[in-house]
């Protein structure tokens, strides 16, 4: 039986391991595949685009739902350690969702502990920041709503 530490050490292990092949693998059901095998709880049909970056320390904290499109270069985190880094505080650690058959463009980001309604729409290099309810469309940065959403 591994210690606490030691547990976390191998899941980090696994996590960068086959962080390369989850990048550049040929197809999205691969990429898919290689961000499961680090952690990653990915749902049936999700759509993993190039270059894209499942938290690097936590891919366990990652949930994205069935459906879902990651697009190319994006990030998910499910921690941040600035505060840690400045000695201002502790370093953030939660779980983050996509829900299903959201939608996120080219190169956004969304920061840990959110959560991304099903069938939302976050716009190409967007920053996420705050939850994002079930339809809505967001943009910029940090995302706002771009218009309310449809019944």
């Amino acid at each position: 039986m591994q210690t606490g530490r030691a547990s976390r050490d191998a899941r980090h292990v696994r996590a960068a391991l086959f962080l390369l092949p989850a990048f550049f693998a040929p197809s999205s059901r691969l990429r898919a595949a290689f961000h499961r095998l680090r952690g990653a709880d990915i749902g049936e049909g999700a759509e993993i685009g190039y270059e894209v970056l499942i938290d690097n320390l936590y891919p366990e904290r990652v949930h994205i739902g069935r459906g879902a499109t990651v697009s190319a270069r994006s990030t998910i985190l499910a921690h941040d350690e600035a505060k840690a880094y400045t000695r201002d505080g502790e370093e953030v650690v939660a779980d983050t969702y996509v829900g299903e058959k959201a939608f996120l463009g080219v190169a956004s980001v969304v920061l840990p502990g959110v959560t991304i309604g099903p069938k939302a729409i976050v716009g190409a290099g967007s920053v996420v920041t705050k939850d994002v309810a079930e339809g809505a469309v967001v943009v910029g940065v940090p995302a706002k709503e771009l218009r309310p959403r449809s019944r």
